[in-house]
This record gives structure tokens, sequence and C-alpha cells, in this order.
């Protein structure tokens, strides 16, 4: 099959033709399989849902225990703690999990006050009603913590969300930029030719 050629080349045969050389470029070319392993660019970890209840929820117990029997009440160790963990949770925690990184934290605060409780913190006495009315009282005194934690996961939250829009309106633009800037170039050549 012969393609006669009258001198103005049709746009996408010429892509086409452009295409085709790229790949006989790349299959010409060495495999490096060193320079790939060095490109290769190091992921931080993300975290799930699950994972961040994990990561908030484990410390914040251990250290309502720890604050518990070493002061015999829930002090300073347990919101330290508890604030870290939200921090830490909420800048690990996955953009489509995002959410999870604010409902999380509370969640995680109550269950280090029940633990708090089941060592003996303001104790009104057995069963789940005495440990509920125990937990309440704990969280009318001790809410900084909380309020804290929860606010800060939820700002840092918020700011990677938008941070993400941004990325991908400005994502969006530069793609768009990129392709009118081929649509000139492919016009401007079929001018020249």
């Amino acid at each position: 099959i012969t393609i006669e050629d009258d001198g103005v080349g049709s746009a996408p045969e010429e892509i086409r033709r452009e295409r085709d050389a790229v790949r006989r470029e790349r299959m010409a070319a060495p495999l490096d399989f060193k320079s790939v392993s060095r490109q290769q660019v190091k992921r931080r970890p993300v975290l799930t849902a699950p994972g961040v209840f994990l990561v908030v929820a484990v410390p914040t117990m251990v250290a309502a225990a720890l604050d518990a029997a070493l002061t015999g009440s829930v002090r300073w160790i347990f919101g330290l703690v508890f604030v870290a963990a939200a921090f830490r949770a909420a800048t690990l925690v996955r953009r489509r999990d995002l959410l999870a990184a604010v409902i999380v934290p509370p969640i995680a605060y109550c269950a280090g006050l029940l633990v708090a409780v089941q060592c003996g913190v303001l104790r009104a006495g057995g069963g789940l009603v005495n440990d509920l009315a125990s937990i309440g009282a704990l969280l009318a005194l001790k809410p900084r913590p909380l309020f804290l934690g929860t606010a800060l996961a939820a700002a840092l939250g918020t700011a990677r969300w938008a941070g993400m829009r941004t990325a991908a309106k400005t994502a969006k633009t530069a793609r768009t930029a990129k392709a009118a800037k081929a649509a000139k170039a492919a016009k401007a050549k079929r001018g020249s030719a």
C-alpha cells in the first residue's frame, strides 16, 4: 500500500507518524532497571478510617490508664496524648477518608474516658448506667482536650480538603493550557506546510 503525499499532510496522520516515531525510540532504548528504581518516589504512609480509629484510640486509652494509675485522675497526660494522636491521624489519613479524621477523635476520647472510669477515676458504682454517668461527668469536667483535638483535626482536614480542590483546579487549568498550546502548534504547523 502506498500513500500519496500531496504536500498538505493531514493533522491526524502527522500526529500518528510522530507518535509512532516516539514509540520506535522507546523500543530501541536499552532497559535500565537501576535508573527506574532510583526514580521511585517514597510515598508517605496513609491511614484508612479504621486505621485512624486505631491511631487515635489506642494511645488515648493507654494514656488514660497510665494517667489514672499515676495520678488517680485524668490530667494532662491523657489530654496531651489525645491531642497529639488526633493531630497525627489527621495528617496521615487518606483524602478519601478525611471525614474520619473529624468523626473519630470524640469517639476515641470517650473510649479513653471509659478506660479511666474502669481504672477507678470518678467511679459512680458498678453497672453500665453508672459508667455512662461517670463518663458524662468526666466530659463535663475535662472538655478542653476534646474540643482542642477535634478542632485541630477538623482544621487540618479542611485545609487538606481545600488544598485537594485547589490542586484539582490547577491541574485542570494546566491540562487545558497544554491542549490549547498543542492545538496552536498544530495549526501553525499546518499553516507553514
